[in-house]
């Protein structure tokens, strides 16, 4: 019992923790249809001062959080659009 607790409780600390270092940011985003949107994505620390894509850690569109691939497209799972940031 004592281990799932402690369990418990790191997973909760590395969530809280991650959620203190990670910040929303309102940034746009095209789909492969050329038509764009205003979105949120979850961003690091370091993308106020770089602005970067490399900085944006998953936009969320239509509640869905989607995560980049390698050449920072996001493809949602739901809708199956591919978004570009712009």
């Amino acid at each position: 019992y004592i281990y799932q607790l402690l369990n418990v409780m790191c997973v909760l600390y590395y969530n809280i923790i991650k959620g203190i270092l990670m910040l929303k940011q309102s940034i746009s985003v095209k789909d492969q249809f050329g038509v764009k949107h205003a979105i949120q994505a979850t961003v690091d620390k370091h993308f106020a001062n770089t602005q970067s894509s490399s900085n944006v850690k998953h936009i969320t569109v239509d509640g869905e959080d989607i995560r980049p691939s390698f050449e920072m497209f996001f493809q949602s799972t739901l809708s199956g659009k591919i978004f570009k940031i712009i």
